[in-house]
């Protein structure tokens, strides 16, 4: 038993393998740049391959939606100089399909290879997803990711968000898309719904191979007090954007949890994750892959190295490959009744109030 045990710990000591398959396609690790700023140009993407990422999915690519976007689109909200959130007003590509053409010729000219993932957006039918998802078929991408989660700018306009909330119409979309190309579709979700494990069934349904989970959260970063100001500021007026960062980060892990236990999609994990260890929340909540955005806004891509270096520490600690954590802390969520049967109660709500006092105070 004892030399069993030995020969299992010197095989994963030696052997700790990162590449992981997601929706049918291999990724060299599960580290993923998001969709966003840090995805927008063929030089960042062709970055944060050399700095050792396992994919990107690109900034999102329109047509007939395409606008200018708002300036400033940024606004951050810190405690002691700590960042909690941060807030976006920023819509998808300022590049035409045009631009696009001649970014993705020299990305494909650089012979990276890690997928590379299009996001897409459509207006309010059908036609132009469709359009969309077969343009960057023909253009190289190794999957389609539909943007069905900006919660700001898109949603009056009857898409982003506003398909994300409607589980009918994440599905007749999704359908469509699915039925036009051979490669592998993702769902991008909103967390501004009641329930997102009904979204997610809806792609499921329709064929999509998985989703990403969760797009930012709908709010405002802040008010400047003195100037009864709501932020970012832009010119004397703002308006209602996009959240994301740390403070995202639980209600991210809790939509991962509701649709790895309620489906069979698989999921990509994205919200607030700033460190490897948030990484592994996600892969233990049920996320085969993560992606990253507002860290890669802030500290570039070469940080992966450390990540990536971390990771692999700890799952020779703890003898696990990549999926041994997939969902083993999900399969610990269960009802509120049935933690009121194995609960231990303690004395007095006040003793429970000193002790959350003594771990954020010290």
């Amino acid at each position: 038993m004892m030399i069993s045990y030995i020969f299992r710990s010197t095989i994963l000591y030696s052997m700790i393998d990162l590449t992981i398959d997601f929706a049918d396609v291999k990724f060299p690790n599960p580290f993923l740049v998001g969709s966003g700023p840090t995805s927008g140009n063929p030089q960042k993407i062709i970055s944060a391959y050399r700095s050792g990422w396992g994919g990107v999915v690109l900034k999102t690519i329109g047509d007939s939606i395409v606008r200018k976007s708002v300036r400033p689109m940024y606004g951050a909200m810190r405690k002691n100089k700590e960042l909690l959130a941060f807030e976006n007003l920023e819509l998808i590509t300022e590049d035409p399909l045009e631009v696009w053409d001649k970014y993705l010729k020299i990305i494909k000219e650089e012979e990276i290879k890690i997928p590379i993932i299009a996001s897409i957006m459509g207006g309010s039918d059908h036609t132009e997803w469709i359009k969309l998802a077969k343009w960057v078929e023909d253009r190289g991408a190794s999957m389609i990711e539909l943007n069905f989660g900006c919660p700001h700018g898109e949603p009056e306009r009857k898409t982003g968000a506003f398909i994300g909330q409607h589980a009918d119409l994440v599905y007749e979309y999704t359908k469509e898309v699915v039925s036009s190309v051979g490669i592998p579709v993702i769902v991008k979700l909103t967390p501004n719904v009641t329930d997102i494990s009904e979204i997610a069934k809806a792609a499921e349904n329709a064929g999509a191979k998985a989703v990403t989970a969760i797009n930012t959260v709908n709010g405002i970063i802040g008010v400047d007090i003195e100037k009864a100001q709501p932020l970012p500021d832009v010119n004397g007026y703002s308006t209602y954007g996009g959240i994301s960062g740390p403070a995202v980060k639980p209600i991210g892990l809790a939509s991962v949890s509701k649709i790895y236990k309620s489906t069979k999609l698989q999921i990509s994990g994205v919200g607030g994750i700033f460190d490897w260890t948030d990484a592994v929340e996600y892969f233990m909540m049920g996320a085969k892959t993560v992606q990253s955005v507002t860290y890669t806004m802030i500290r570039g891509f070469e940080f992966i190295s450390e990540w990536k270096k971390e990771l692999e520490e700890f799952m020779k600690r703890k003898q696990y490959t990549l999926e041994d954590m997939i969902g083993i802390a999900s399969n610990k969520i269960k009802t509120y009744e049935f933690l009121e049967k194995v609960t231990k109660r303690r004395t007095s709500v006040d003793e429970e109030i000193n002790n959350v006092r003594g771990e954020i105070y010290g």
